[in-house]
């Protein structure tokens, strides 16, 4: 009969077995993302320390102290940057006929950075470090980035090939799409039999591994092989025509027309007259994810970078938005909301819904549109208790009377707003995000099918942050109306107008495509909603989700175009309604 304490241990064996296999690709995720974040902060440490350094030149750091002078500084500084990064980024993109939509976010961006960077010189902002980073919704978040590091870095015994991950950040191609053009002269037989023609050696350096595509032309007919003789041969030379082009795409999983050695490539010319053979390489680096761990550290400069900008250059405004932020984060309602959206997502992360393999999938859309839905709810509630509640009872009177406009006022109110859901979205989403990791785990032992790599749950996850992001700017448009309507409608009214907006800005589409027929009622009627309300189909990527379609920058680009040009037209109209409302 067996000893019970030998069975446990064979238990406890089988159990540390499985949990070596699966926690590599649990945590690898984790430790990306976390990295990026740790990377992001010790770029803005120093960027931030230069500047802080910079504080105490006299002309620099007094500069901010006059107003109009900072104003223009921080424009004409923004203008340099705005430039300088639609030159790089605009023609990697490619050439369509949508490229020049990546040109207005790259302005704002370039604008952010020029007013942080006169701002981040000012005496004052030297003096309130402090408060800027734990002020109002600052500590929310940047807890919540932490907590992802922390967890990051407990779990970096589990990562396989860290050396080799953070060796790629240096392939990334940060000013380039990191093409090379290399061309080799191949001399020509003349006279000679061109059966007895050479394998000259190419002598051109390359990395097979980090190659994503390739473009091989040349002016005459040759070879490409791996030996400078034939017996030695381990493949089938690959024959490139004069005047055609020869391309590989990694992404195509065809077989590379170059050996694996960049010192066993011969080429073989024929040909009468000497060839110039021109190989264009577009590499990436050795680990690819690691492209997003740079994307998460730029992201994380740019939030510091808005914030410096936002409270120093407009700090009426940003005292207003935090306290807005910091009275509905107080609120019942948003802590059962939050609350109600981490169990949920918890919930889900191990709820079978029996799809036949779409399970992930569905946990990501049902993910996001929960993180929407409960945003939207914030939102609109918030928009009726902060702006409408303070207008019936008199309160925003006493806030008008400092020197506070009620274009300042709006704008305070609606940034505060969506300050208290960035919050959520941001807690809950790091909860998703770490479920996500989980669930491709969590399928493949529910199947019985192999282990699974890291590399899937980082591209389920790498694919839900910018939906996540279109879902944000989707409830911005929503608040953006509530904001507006919430000036001269109560709460309950402001609920039904907002949801009719959302049910008839998904159909704005349909309506649309509905004007092409000969009925003129229809045709005027959808154009006359098409201009009125949003058009939150644009934000709406389910179907991408399904067919597991990636969001092209382009897309998020045109978005945002679209999102800007709503808001300031929402803001407008608020304006309208709220100038001459009567407060006292």
């Amino acid at each position: 009969m067996l000893d019970p304490s030998v069975c446990l241990n064979v238990q406890n064996v089988g159990l540390i077995a499985q949990g070596s296999n699966w926690l590599p690709a649990f945590f690898t995720p984790i430790w990306l993302i976390g990295a990026g974040l740790i990377l992001g902060a010790i770029v803005s440490a120093i960027v931030y320390g230069v500047l802080t350094a910079l504080s105490f030149v006299p002309p620099l750091g007094r500069l901010a102290d006059r107003r109009n002078a900072a104003v223009a500084a921080s424009l004409i500084v923004g203008s340099v940057f705005a430039t300088a990064l639609c030159w790089t980024y605009v023609p990697r993109v490619g050439d369509g006929q949508y490229q020049n939509t990546l040109i207005p976010p790259l302005v704002v961006i370039g604008l952010i950075l020029g007013f942080a960077v006169v701002y981040g010189m000012w005496h004052r902002t030297r003096q309130e470090w402090g408060q800027i980073l734990t002020e109002g919704v600052m500590p929310y978040l940047l807890s919540t980035m932490g907590a992802l590091a922390a967890l990051g870095l407990l779990a970096t015994a589990w990562v396989p090939d860290r050396q080799e991950i953070l060796a790629s950040i240096g392939q990334v191609n940060l000013i380039n799409d990191g093409t090379v053009v290399r061309s080799v002269e191949i001399p020509g037989i003349g006279d000679s039999d061109p059966d007895q023609a050479a394998f000259v050696p190419a002598n051109i350096p390359y990395s097979l591994r980090s190659l994503s595509e390739l473009q091989i032309t040349s002016n005459r007919n040759i070879a490409l092989t791996d030996s400078s003789n034939p017996v030695a041969f381990t493949r089938a030379p690959t024959r490139v025509f004069a005047g055609e082009e020869l391309s590989y795409r990694y992404a195509d999983r065809d077989v590379p027309p170059i050996p694996g050695d960049a010192s066993t490539l011969h080429i073989q010319n024929n040909e009468t007259d000497p060839a110039t053979v021109t190989f264009r390489f577009t590499s990436r680096p050795d680990v690819p994810q690691v492209n997003s761990l740079v994307s998460i550290a730029a992201m994380f400069f740019l939030f510091i970078s808005s914030v410096v900008a936002f409270r120093q250059a407009a700090p009426r405004v940003w005292a207003l938005a935090l306290s807005t932020a910091k009275n509905e984060m107080a609120q019942p309602l948003y802590l059962l909301l939050l609350a109600m959206g981490i169990a949920v997502v918890l919930f889900f992360g191990f709820f079978p819904f029996n799809t036949l393999g779409e399970d992930i999938r569905v946990l990501k859309d049902s993910g996001v549109t929960l993180i929407m839905v409960l945003g939207m709810l914030q939102a609109v509630w918030s928009a009726g208790t902060t702006v409408s509640e303070e207008i019936e009872g008199r309160t925003a009177l006493t806030v008008l009377s400092k020197p506070v406009s009620r274009r300042s006022f709006v704008l305070g109110k609606y940034a505060g707003i969506m300050l208290a859901v960035l919050v959520l979205f941001a807690i809950i989403s790091a909860v998703l995000l770490v479920v996500i990791s989980y669930k491709p785990i969590y399928e493949a032992r529910e199947t019985t099918r192999a282990a699974t790599t890291w590399q899937v749950g980082h591209g389920e996850i790498m694919s839900t942050l910018p939906v996540l992001g279109l879902y944000f700017m989707e409830t911005a448009a929503i608040g953006a109306v509530a904001v507006a309507l919430a000036t001269r409608l109560p709460l309950l009214a402001n609920f039904i107008t907002c949801f009719l907006v959302y049910v008839v800005g998904n159909l704005t589409s349909i309506l649309v495509l509905s004007a092409g027929q000969k009925f003129e009622l229809v045709e005027f009627v959808g154009k006359l909603i098409a201009v009125i309300v949003p058009n939150l189909n644009l934000f709406n990527v389910q179907s991408a989700i399904d067919a597991d379609i990636s969001i092209p920058i382009l897309y998020l680009a045109g978005t945002f175009n679209y999102l800007v040009c709503f808001v300031i037209m929402v803001w407008m109209f608020a304006m309208l309604l709220f100038q001459d409302r009567d407060l006292a």
